[in-house]
């Protein structure tokens, strides 16, 4: 038979077990748009008789066992996964919509007018060349075009040398958060074997290994002993409450894409850090150092920039032969002042003579031609008599050299089938399609982003109608138990009584 307080001690167990229920509803409720909070449920279970061999025919009431929170492991690790994806795609697309702005479109880019109106002014100066003063406009113009590219160029370096000071941010918050998680890891663990509830800070953690994902791809696993070990590119970032460290150095190696940038290392063995693909780390180094038409980076823009820049230079100062037409370059003509040889452009403001003497090959000379230091020859600056119009002495009125010169910019295939401003155009055009393919890319991974997120929060989010629901529910069972408890109380008492009289 039943104990004799059997009935009151059931009614506590009832009484004690919705007020956690309410507690529990009650914390989600509050909870409802903390970032990273699982919804907690109750699990309980009914209570048998005291006495395996008893002869109650009544059980023992209800016994809470646990709150647990509701997480999809499999759902996290799909997250962290797309989210390190979308990250590099964000990375890349970010920095290549600000070099698609240094380039500019066919139509917009300072570059494009430079050269049109550099071109405007020396046709000017072909209707007239020994005006002094349309002389003076078109080393102007030539001064400014030499700045257009300058200035291109140093854009270019100058964004990325922000994303090196990207990449150095990125390295200390990584290193920031392996050392919470495994402090995590570590509290989680104390927390498990003293018999206490983890939720909270198991939820915590999992907002940092969000955080985390976000900057490098990760590999999560978990062990039996409930920590969460990460590891990137199959090196361990945390093992348990241990969590390794990356270093940046600067590389000194001339011959690398990198030199003079930051390379990654793992502090403890020397050894080269892997960033794999995906991450914004790994987008950071992609734009910063790709330099092939595989990966294209920043130092792939300025080569092309480069390239640009020395095949004009040379072109302007040389001429071309397009099939059996030879088009004069500026150094086949002869100034005002009956000077030839002269080229008009060199750089670090060079001399025609100091430009030439830097090699014995005019193939390799021009290598030393760059976008960022390209400027018109010191000659020229000097005296806008050495400008080569004309084709032969003493021709004050001749444009002969300079029609031939305009050819070149305007219309001659100066490289293979390219004209001036093919050559730029492809450059703008090839910006332009990785900048909206990075960009595209960004788009597509970060819905699925989302998707999968939201596909998480129908797991772990709390929702209010449901929670509204509990509470009624929980409400509603607290009132039934303290009625029992009234009842038994009473019956109690009418039983003492009795024994009393």
């Amino acid at each position: 038979m039943a104990s004799t307080f059997a009935g009151l001690s059931i009614a506590n167990r009832g009484l004690s077990a919705s007020l956690i229920g309410l507690a529990t509803t009650t914390n989600n409720m509050s909870n409802i748009d903390t970032t990273g909070y699982s919804r907690q449920v109750v699990n309980q279970t009914s209570v048998g008789p005291a006495a395996v061999y008893s002869s109650s025919l009544v059980g023992g009431g209800v016994e809470v066992t646990s709150v647990d929170r509701v997480r999809s492991f499999r759902l996290d690790q799909k997250y962290w996964q797309e989210n390190s994806a979308a990250s590099a795609a964000e990375a890349s697309s970010t920095y290549l919509a600000q070099v698609e702005t240094v380039f500019g479109s066919t139509d917009t880019s300072t570059i494009s007018t430079a050269l049109d109106d550099f071109y405007a002014d020396l046709e000017t100066l072909a209707t007239d060349p020994s005006d002094t003063a349309a002389r003076a406009v078109v080393l102007e113009e030539a001064s400014n075009l030499c700045d257009t590219l300058n200035e291109a160029s140093d854009s270019l370096t100058a964004l990325r040398s922000d994303i090196n000071s990207d990449v150095k941010t990125t390295v200390d918050q990584i290193n920031s958060y392996a050392t919470q998680i495994a402090e995590m890891n570590k509290q989680i663990a104390v927390a498990t074997a003293s018999g206490a509830s983890t939720n909270e800070l198991e939820d915590q953690r999992g907002v940092l290994i969000d955080e985390l994902s976000g900057l490098v791809g990760i590999t999560v696993t978990e062990s039996d002993e409930g920590c969460l070990n990460i590891a990137i590119e199959g090196t361990s970032l945390v093992n348990g409450d241990n969590a390794k460290e990356l270093e940046c150095y600067t590389v000194t190696d001339t011959t690398s894409d990198q030199y003079g940038m930051y390379g990654i290392r793992w502090a403890d063995s020397g050894d080269e850090f892997n960033s794999g693909d995906s991450g914004a780390l790994n987008g950071y180094l992609e734009v910063r150092d790709g330099n092939s038409s595989d990966s294209k980076g920043i130092p792939y823009y300025i080569s092309q920039l480069d390239d640009f820049t020395r095949t004009f230079a040379q072109a302007f100062n040389e001429g071309v032969t397009v099939g059996t037409t030879e088009y004069s370059g500026h150094a086949d003509g002869v100034g005002l002042d009956d000077t030839t040889g002269i080229r008009f452009f060199s750089y670090d403001d060079l001399s025609s003579e100091e430009l030439m003497a830097s090699g014995t090959d005019v193939d390799a000379v021009y290598q030393n031609i760059t976008a960022a230091n390209i400027t018109v020859s010191k000659d020229i600056q000097d005296d806008t008599d050495k400008i080569a119009a004309a084709a032969t002495d003493g021709g004050d009125e001749d444009a002969t050299n300079l029609d031939d010169i305009i050819s070149i910019c305007e219309d001659v295939n100066i490289s293979g089938n390219a004209t001036v401003t093919d050559l730029y155009n492809t450059i703008v055009a090839t910006v332009s399609t990785d900048a909206a393919y990075a960009e595209d890319q960004y788009n597509r991974k970060s819905t699925r982003v989302s998707y999968i997120d939201t596909s998480r929060s129908s797991v772990s989010g709390v929702s209010s109608d449901e929670e509204t629901i509990n509470l009624t529910t929980y409400q509603s069972a607290y009132d039934a138990s303290a009625t029992m408890v009234s009842t038994w109380s009473e019956i109690y008492q009418t039983t003492l009584d009795m024994v009393d009289d």
